[in-house]
């Protein structure tokens, strides 16, 4: 029996360089497995940021109050005071909503078609936290009725909302659940009463939808 023979394999020439190959493969793989990951994120991150921005210039461009109202994003990633103040000019009134000042409700009074409309935002140290608009003027052909109601469901995106509904009569967004309201132009099953649609969306799907005294 050899002296080569006699040595541990962990001794061994070929062991070490076996280990050293395995610690480069394993390394140079979640490197490069970790560059992908934040590459992908700094890029979301980046068409998140653009696209926002393309957004709010096409909002600042265009008369529509409507269109305006939608360009103002809420929460985490909510528009600063500043910005809403440039999209809709100065607020009606202001309403601070705690003894520190942090929380502000502001108002906008505008007019849209002849018709007034309030619009109200909550700011959290001056970023929109929530907001709603009311008083549009929705002139649909037709009355909505519970088999229109009924063709929609949960995971709906809201462009199919509208396209079977029609504009909403109120928006509110609080904390990422956009709720459209309807109102007007509903197929009563009692005259007497009056018919509403609920629809409350998350990531522009429905995750909820109600209706009272639809036909």
């Amino acid at each position: 029996m050899n002296e080569n023979e006699k040595k541990p394999f962990y001794r061994r020439n070929w062991f070490w360089i076996t280990i050293l190959s395995i610690i480069i493969v394993v390394s140079a793989t979640t490197y490069i497995a970790n560059y992908s990951y934040y590459k992908d994120e700094a890029d979301q991150a980046n068409l998140e940021q653009r696209k926002d921005q393309s957004e709010r210039k096409q909002a600042e461009k265009n008369p529509s109050l409507v269109a305006k109202y939608n360009s103002i994003k809420t929460g985490k990633n909510g528009y600063s005071r500043k910005v809403i103040t440039n999209l809709l000019g100065n607020p009606t009134e202001t309403q601070i909503m705690d003894k520190k000042g942090k929380e502000i409700t502001a108002t906008w009074n505008k007019t849209d078609n002849n018709n007034q409309v309030i619009i109200q935002i909550t700011f959290f140290k001056n970023i929109a936290k929530s907001k709603s608009i009311q008083g549009l003027d929705i002139d649909r052909e037709n009355s909505l009725t519970l088999a229109d109601f009924n063709k929609l469901k949960n995971g709906d995106n809201y462009n199919h909302v509208i396209s079977i509904l029609g504009d909403p009569d109120d928006y509110s967004d609080i904390n990422g659940i956009r709720t459209l309201t309807y109102v007007s132009d509903l197929a009563e099953a009692d005259p007497s009463q009056n018919a509403s649609i609920d629809i409350k969306l998350s990531d522009n799907k429905i995750i909820a939808k109600s209706q009272v005294n639809l036909k």
